[in-house]
């Protein structure tokens, strides 16, 4: 076989071996030997299924089964980067409103413009198991950072439109595949993984609207473009990072196609999908409309992005924690505790006032973050194939149930106010112990049959 006499010549030229290239060029041989062993009554394997085989590209190694510190921290710091620009959104929005005259639900609308392209990450995640798309991920942070600095300065609503949807492609290719590589370096430590992951974006997130408001309040908008230094080096540092990273999938997929299990997806994806519409309210009003909610209650520009990095710097500590725990103590207990305590300290917030709010949005944080590691380690706990495929269409749902409570909960704010919409998403958020123990009810039935 040419294939096995290529790479005995190789060995015996001397020349350098590519453990990558001969994992790849055995993995066809085999299918190629398999293939005419299986052929009955022909003089000739047929040359469609030599092409199919030939023409493959090579195929990374098997999965690693350690937690690669390099490849984490690189995912990580390209995260929480790229999260910083998008964390300039929410407060610019209470300031456009404030600009513009804009309704609430006219302001919230315009993320829909940054969510949009959330609907392509299942297509972007299902490339990414076949095609190494790492690059994606490095230019991330430069694309968001630039289109994100330069939001404030567009003179139409249809270029910032634009720049929103060319902001948003840059952010639903990163959190398509970012997850999935990075669990394919995590190891057995996938909890540990996700919680490094959350951490970076909603710490970025988190400081992107405290430095969004430091940097209006100091010099206006016009000044914001040079924080885009700050994405080309990074995306720089994380190409560098990831330089023999590869988000394809290490299943090697020869002779045929699988097909994908959708009754197990859908199995999946049902009480995932009501754990996010239970969310749903509480979401948006500790995110979007946060700063909003804090200036109609007489809070400065500055006030209400402090709330905001508040909230998500409580919630990188809950994050790490409650990913690790996860591992021990299982996910279901840990998202129950979170949901049920998220719910409570909401309803305290809203009966305290002055600095005494702060303790309660420090826990609000810790424990509304912390679920997110969680859940997304429970879903892929169930798929060890097409992680980036499951993962995209995870966000997708996430994204869009986001995108559709944004308007809802603008138009409800329009008609009450934000306090009563905070009242509602605390209210709302225990629905999801349905969507939990039925998750957690699926994954215990696995392992018993298993």
């Amino acid at each position: 076989m040419n294939l096995g006499l290529a790479i005995i010549t190789s060995a015996s030229r001397g020349d350098a071996i590519d453990p990558v290239k001969i994992w790849s060029n055995l993995a066809k041989l085999t299918a190629l030997l398999d293939i005419i062993g299986g052929v009955q009554n022909q003089t000739e394997v047929p040359q469609i299924l030599l092409d199919e085989i030939l023409l493959q590209p090579d195929l990374p190694l098997e999965e690693p089964n350690q937690f690669s510190s390099r490849h984490v921290a690189s995912i990580a710091m390209a995260h929480g980067v790229h999260d910083l620009y998008s964390g300039f959104l929410p407060p610019l929005l209470a300031i456009l409103i404030d600009k513009f005259g804009l309704t609430n639900l006219g302001g919230g609308s315009l993320t829909l413009f940054y969510s949009l392209p959330s609907l392509f990450q299942p297509l972007i995640g299902s490339l990414a198991d076949q095609y190494n798309l790492k690059i994606l991920i490095s230019l991330a942070p430069l694309i968001t950072g630039t289109m994100m600095s330069f939001l404030g300065l567009a003179t139409t609503p249809v270029l910032m439109m634009a720049m929103l949807v060319l902001a948003g492609l840059s952010s639903a290719s990163l959190h398509a595949i970012g997850p999935a590589l990075n669990s394919k370096h995590a190891g057995k430590k996938l909890g540990r993984g996700m919680s490094f992951w959350v951490n970076a974006g909603t710490l970025g997130y988190a400081f992107g609207a405290l430095v969004l408001v430091s940097v209006y309040d100091l010099f206006g908008l016009r000044r914001l473009p040079i924080l885009i230094i700050l994405g080309a080096i990074t995306s720089l540092v994380t190409w560098r990072g990831l330089k023999d990273a590869d988000t394809r999938s290490a299943m090697v997929k020869i002779t045929e196609k699988k097909v994908r299990d959708w009754s197990t997806i859908t199995a999946v994806m049902l009480p995932a999908g009501l754990i996010l519409v239970a969310r749903a309210v509480m979401t948006v009003m500790l995110s979007t409309y946060f700063p909003a909610f804090l200036r109609e209650g007489g809070a400065s520009t500055w006030v209400s992005g402090a709330g905001m990095a508040l909230i998500f710097s409580a919630g990188v500590v809950g994050s790490f924690l409650a990913g690790n725990l996860s591992d021990s103590f299982g996910r279901g207990k840990i998202l129950t505790v979170s949901t049920m305590a998220t719910s409570i300290f909401m309803l305290v917030f809203l009966r305290m006032s002055g600095w005494l709010q702060v303790p309660v949005l420090l826990l609000i944080g810790f424990f509304e973050i912390s679920a997110m590691p969680v859940l997304m380690a429970q879903v892929q706990d169930n798929f060890s194939e097409d992680r980036a495929f499951i993962n995209g269409i995870y966000l997708s749902m996430n994204f869009v149930i986001t995108s559709l409570a944004i308007p809802f909960v603008g138009k409800f704010a329009d008609l009450f106010d934000f306090r009563a919409a905070f009242q509602l998403g605390a209210y709302l958020l225990p629905m999801g112990l349905i969507g939990i123990w039925w998750l957690n009810g699926r994954n215990r039935q696995q392992l018993t049959n298993s």
